[in-house]
């Protein structure tokens, strides 16, 4: 019965692992891959409209001469001399109108890759 007790105690010490002192190593890889595919269709159509009335006038009076004095019969009176009075004027009158579409269409196509490989080692004593 001894010998029985004795085997089952040193049997159970050698199954068991150790838990203070254990040394142990980690070697890890993880290696990971994606894709990431993306279609964009666009149909995209822009209307615009400008119209625009405009209206510019110019007026201008220039009066020229000089005031002289003259004698008439032992009067006196006043004379313009070269005189000349000039009226001048100008009008522009418009409108103007404009009508634009824009359309733009087509695909885009994207592809990514992403691959990412890392490694982790560390080993020690617990």
């Amino acid at each position: 019965m001894k010998k029985v007790l004795g085997l089952a105690i040193l049997g159970t010490l050698f199954a068991n692992p150790a838990k203070a002192g254990e040394t142990f190593v980690l070697n890890q890889w993880t290696i990971q891959q994606s894709r990431t595919e993306t279609n964009f269709n666009i149909d995209n159509v822009t209307n615009s409209t400008r119209t625009q009335n405009y209206n510019s006038s110019s007026n201008n009076i220039y009066i020229d001469g000089r005031v002289e004095a003259e004698y008439n019969n032992g009067k006196v009176g006043e004379v313009f001399k070269r005189f000349s009075v000039r009226n001048s004027g100008a009008e522009l009158n418009g409108s103007f109108h404009e009508e634009t579409t824009a359309r733009v269409w087509g695909t885009i196509n994207t592809i990514m890759n992403s691959y990412t490989s890392t490694h982790e080692s560390s080993a020690g004593i617990r």
